[in-house]
């Protein structure tokens, strides 16, 4: 399958790939829930760059197109890909090379054990959350993963093409 962007996509891209800002890429099926959660990380930190997707496909897209230092996830996306997504994102559990916060309305514990054996860093209820939390999170996440072994980061890279876009 081959995925075109037209000039002003690939201009953006570019543009945002050289940029020192924390990039943090969102996904979650809920436009009201993205873009209240969106404001509320902006107003903790501005220095972040956030992109957002409303599903897998298009998660997976922007992650592989551009530097994310962390993703934002959602598990309840339609057609139950939110564990699918995390697996694509974080192949090997042990090693991720992405840092991944899950910040989602499931708040079963043993759904939450599951992301984390998955390869998640951590889970946050939305209903017991705030901005702060979700700030603290992604910069705890970033600087945990940051100090993985180079070697680790390498053999988690490599095994992206056990995972195709679509499934």
């Amino acid at each position: 399958m081959k995925i075109y962007f037209n000039q002003e996509v690939l201009d953006v891209m570019t543009q945002h790939s050289n940029s020192p800002a924390t990039s943090v890429l969102f996904i979650d099926s809920s436009k009201n829930q993205r873009t209240y959660w969106v404001d509320q990380l902006r107003r903790c930190a501005s220095e972040y760059e956030i992109v957002e997707a409303s599903d897998m496909r298009s998660g997976l897209i922007l992650h592989r197109s551009r530097r994310i230092d962390c993703v934002v996830l959602e598990l309840s996306l339609p057609n139950q890909e939110g564990f699918m997504t995390l697996v694509k994102l974080v192949p090997i559990a042990s090693r991720p090379q992405v840092p991944v916060v899950v910040l989602t309305l499931m708040t079963q514990r043993g759904v939450w054990e599951i992301a984390k054996q998955s390869g998640a860093y951590t889970c946050l209820a939305k209903q017991h959350s705030t901005g702060e939390d979700l700030h603290r999170a992604i910069q705890q996440a970033i600087a945990c993963v940051g100090q993985m072994p180079k070697e680790d980061q390498h053999r988690s890279r490599s095994a992206d093409h056990l995972w195709p876009l679509h499934s």
